[in-house]
């Protein structure tokens, strides 16, 4: 007699209980922040040697092909990466009381395995190839047509579209593969895989630039040397994009035809699904799950043109240059949020949406427990950050950036940067925790405030960029205002959530009572710092605000050491469970 083997160890089979969720999330943050460590390092590095061959001017014209290619592919699949999370697995997995509210807008899929579910989400895979493929061909010919004359000029500029336009259509491809793994919690293959196709894309970018610096490669272009290597350095950045996209789609396909294929866990091609209880009625996109697609649609509209507003702002009112230099500012800025927060709040947004397939009391509080802790983490990181990180960012950057840069305002604008990613990181936990539980009116509801927040957002930033000549800084500081009002909106939604699912009495800010303290400590860190210090200069000022930070974060570790002991409690009896 063979005995049936745990779901969780069975390859094909979605996790199914909280702790099998909360298990596989915890597992999958920590794999995806050391693929991002590893990607990150690669284009860190190589990137870093980049910067001493161009110009902010290059940088500033990849920056607007990387605003192309981001666009469409955020407007293709985002919503359907998004939607697809809350096809509910089976309905046996549910408790009988508790059944899939009326509001919550999740599809159940009757079946007696998951191959239903796993083919639902692949037919609605499909669906960013129709959005993206128009959606491309009129960005990129649009963007083309109206584009400064200088930069069509430019050697291999035609070339390097058409090659944009070919990654875009080739990574839609990858979607059906990643709905899947998406589904499954598989953090490991996906990481892998993007690991790959990342170190592939960048050392073929790396390459063609130094291969023709160095004279190895012997094209006569332009007589002017300068804007040679401006179209070299445009081609070579979108032959590194489409290596990356063909690299990825050979990955996940080789995984399908190793692991998927054999058990026909699913079929690539838009495939009927049986009705609910086998009834005759079949379809290829559910009907929940195609009309919270709707909404979570119109939503992103209106959030992307936030997030990626300030780019269009920039290609608005900045120089090509100032462009360059903001380029600059979000790739070593940000660092620290890609390689931390953002494999957290992606890894936050998937337990989520898996843990609230099935909305238990159970479930729901411990989702909430889970955005606690998070939330109280990315306030002392906050803390570190605003602390120590305008004091000491342009120090370090400046052994970053080669004399090109040096006449920049760059190592200005990076003390004003390091204010605006507290509140860019806290409100992506938010919103990740608002996707995750909000019904389908209230996602439309907060589309409308979305789109009253864009309109704010632009008008700050003309008026801070254009009027008061602020430049970049006035971007940045647009951009804090910004997350500050959807921080509040997510806020507000939290505190009424928490309050209905324990009681009325209860308040969500009591949880964070320890940081008064540790904010009271910090203030007085940071002021004294300040007058002794001011912004470092040499290694010794900084190795006395490494020690400074290392004090802060030890006092951090003592106020909050019960929740430790009891996150490593947790998972002690996990692990004895698992064995």
């Amino acid at each position: 007699m063979d005995e049936k083997k745990p779901r969780h160890t069975r390859h094909g089979h979605l996790p199914s209980t909280s702790e099998q969720i909360l298990e596989k999330s915890t597992k999958g943050a920590t794999i995806l922040m050391l693929g991002q460590f590893f990607t990150k390092i690669i284009t860190f590095i190589l990137n870093n040697l980049l910067v001493r061959f161009l110009s902010p001017r290059i940088f500033g014209i990849t920056a607007f092909l990387e605003f192309i290619l981001s666009t469409v592919l955020f407007f293709s699949r985002e919503a359907i990466r998004l939607s697809t999370l809350r096809i509910a697995q089976n309905e046996d997995d549910l408790d009988e009381n508790e059944k899939y509210h009326n509001d919550t807008h999740i599809s159940k899929v009757d079946s007696n395995s998951n191959v239903n579910v796993l083919q639902v989400a692949v037919n609605f895979a499909h669906v960013p190839l129709y959005i993206g493929i128009p959606l491309s061909l009129v960005l990129t010919t649009w963007q083309y047509r109206n584009i400064s004359d200088y930069f069509v000029s430019l050697p291999f500029f035609t070339w390097s579209i058409l090659l944009i336009w070919c990654s875009i259509i080739v990574e839609l491809l990858c979607e059906p593969f990643f709905v899947v793994n998406q589904l499954m919690l598989n953090y490991a293959t996906r990481s892998r895989f993007e690991t790959i196709s990342i170190t592939f894309g960048c050392l073929i970018n790396f390459i063609v630039i130094y291969s023709f610096d160095k004279k190895w490669i012997n094209i006569v272009i332009d007589a002017d040397e300068e804007i040679s290597k401006e179209g070299i350095a445009i081609l070579a950045f979108a032959l590194g994009k489409f290596v990356y996209s063909v690299s990825l789609l050979s990955c996940y396909f080789y995984d399908y035809l190793k692991k998927f294929a054999p058990r026909r866990s699913f079929n690539l091609s838009l495939t009927k699904i049986k009705g609910l209880n086998n009834s005759k009625d079949s379809h290829y996109f559910d009907s929940k799950v195609l009309e919270h697609f709707k909404k979570v649609y119109f939503q992103l509209c209106f959030k992307h043109l936030l997030t990626e507003g300030d780019k269009l702002i920039i290609n608005s009112l900045c120089t090509v240059e100032e462009q360059g230099i903001y380029s600059l500012l979000s790739n070593y800025g940000s660092l620290v949020t890609r390689l931390l927060f953002a494999p957290i709040e992606e890894s936050l947004r998937l337990f989520l949406a898996r843990l609230l397939a099935n909305q238990k009391t159970k479930n729901l509080k411990l989702s909430m427990d889970v955005l606690i802790n998070l939330t109280r983490f990315y306030l002392y990181l906050s803390l570190m950050i605003i602390v120590f990180g305008p004091t000491n960012s342009s120090f370090l950057l400046q052994f970053l950036i080669g004399s090109k840069w040096s006449t920049t305002s760059v190592l200005d604008t990076i003390r004003v940067y390091c204010f605006y990613l507290p509140f860019l990181s806290l409100n992506g936990i938010f919103e990740a925790f608002f996707q995750s539980v909000a019904t389908g009116d209230q996602i439309l509801r907060h589309s409308y405030f979305m789109m009253v927040f864009s309109g704010i957002f632009l008008l700050t930033s003309w008026v801070l960029i254009d009027s008061l000549n602020l430049s970049i800084n006035g971007l940045i500081i647009s951009n804090v205002l910004n997350m500050i009002l959807r921080i509040t909106y997510c806020g507000i939604f939290i505190i009424k959530f928490y309050k209905k699912l324990y009681n009325n009495n209860a308040s969500f800010l009591f949880n964070f009572q320890n940081l008064r303290m540790i904010t009271f400590v910090s203030l007085i860190m940071s002021i004294t710092n300040w007058i002794f210090i001011g912004y470092v200069k040499n290694f010794e000022q900084l190795f006395m605000n490494a020690v400074l930070a290392v004090s802060l974060m030890l006092m951090m570790l003592n106020q909050e050491k019960m929740a430790i002991r009891q996150f490593l409690g947790r998972n002690k009896v996990g692990e004895s469970k698992n064995t």
